[in-house]
This record gives C-alpha cells, sequence and structure tokens, in this order.
C-alpha cells in the first residue's frame, strides 16, 4: 500500500521536547534512521525493471507512478537513493494534490532532506495533506502548533489537529494530544472538539 511506503516519524516525543506548557523553544531532532539501504543497480536502463516501467507511467502523467518512484527514490529501494530525485517527483505529485505525496514531501522540507531545511514549504506541504484528511500530516500540524515550529505556538490548533490525527488512525498522535490536553481547560477542549468536528463534516461534505 502506497500509504504504508510513505510513512516515516518525525518522533512526536522529542519534537514536543519536554512540557507542552514551557514557553522554551525546543530544537527538534531530525536524525533519521533510515533502513539499510541496498546497493544501487543502474535499474532505469532496463525497460523490463520496475523503474524503468514507473518513470515511463510517471513521464506521461501518472500521478500515482510519480508518488511511488518519489518514495523509491527516497529510500533507496529499487532504485538509486537520491533524495534530489525523490523530491522532485513527490513535488509533482503533491502539486496535483496527492495527499499521501505531500505529507512526505513536507516532511522532507521540514528535515532539510534533498535540499535545505524550509519551515515555510514543510508548512504548506503539511497544511495541504492535512486538510485532506491524511492522519500524520495532521499530527506533524499538531506538534509544530504545540511547540511553535514554523508557526506561532498555539496549543488550541495543536489539540484540534491532534485529534484530527488520532480519530484518522495515526496512533502516534496520542501521546502529544495528552500533553497539549493536559494545559487545556474544559472550554478550550470542548472548543477545539467542535473545531475538529467542523472540519472533518466539511471534508466529508466535498
Amino acid at each position: 500500500m502506497l500509504r504504508a511506503l510513505l510513512v516515516f516519524a518525525i518522533p512526536f516525543a522529542t519534537l514536543v521536547a519536554g512540557s507542552v506548557g514551557s514557553d522554551a523553544q525546543p530544537t527538534p531532532k531530525t536524525k533519521l534512521d533510515l533502513a539499510p539501504i541496498p546497493i544501487a543497480k543502474d535499474l532505469e536502463k532496463d525497460p523490463n525493471s520496475e523503474l524503468a516501467r514507473l518513470r515511463s507511467a510517471a513521464d506521461n502523467g501518472d500521478l500515482e507512478s510519480m508518488a511511488r518512484l518519489g518514495v523509491m527514490y527516497y529510500w533507496g529501494q529499487g532504485a538509486p537513493m537520491d533524495w534530489n530525485e525523490a523530491r522532485k517527483w513527490l513535488r509533482q505529485a503533491s502539486e496535483r494534490g496527492h495527499r499521501d505525496a505531500q505529507a512526505k514531501l513536507g516532511a522532507m522540507f521540514f528535515l532539510g532532506q534533498g535540499g535545505p531545511r524550509d519551515l515555510d514549504e514543510s508548512l504548506k506541504w503539511f497544511r495541504r495533506a492535512a486538510e485532506q484528511g491524511e492522519p500524520y500530516a495532521q499530527g506533524c500540524m499538531g506538534v509544530m502548533y504545540a511547540v511553535g515550529e514554523g508557526v506561532p505556538r498555539d496549543l488550541l490548533q495543536a489539540y484540534v489537529w491532534l485529534v484530527q490525527a488520532k480519530d484518522g488512525g495515526d496512533d502516534d498522535a496520542a501521546e502529544p494530544l495528552q500533553q497539549v490536553k493536559s494545559h487545556l481547560t474544559s472550554v478550550q477542549i470542548q472548543e477545539g472538539d467542535r473545531m475538529a468536528e467542523e472540519a472533518r463534516k466539511a471534508r466529508s461534505d466535498h
């Protein structure tokens, strides 16, 4: 499943980095431990290879092939590991609205992979994916708001995004959600639940 291939974590616990109630601006850990990378082969010269097939389909505008190429180049599995190529194909898929590619691209900009770290671009792609209901991106939005990373610190907005991420199936959102919730009043929690439900309803109406 493409969703499973695209997911990797900006660890929520290290991003939150202690009490959410602190005014300090924690520095997130951005080290990503990659799985062992196989020896890259020049697969694109083999017309029967999966990589060659996907490149041909992507060049002809196939959206899923663009996203899959981005993942293959990112991990170096089935293709040479190349974050520049990964970012290029993920951007093409993202610009056409592929929410999983948008989430992955947002994470690459957050971590500075395939180019300079750019929190504005990271937030842009996370937000586009999150507004389409992509749980991982929603969780990342929530943590960014919780710690004030790339956005003004806003615990209510953090709660709204983290609630949606957890409800959407992102189990990693549970811990930061509890941390954020512990710093909100019952009135704020009620308002956050209302806002999250409105966002879900707006997506389902489209």
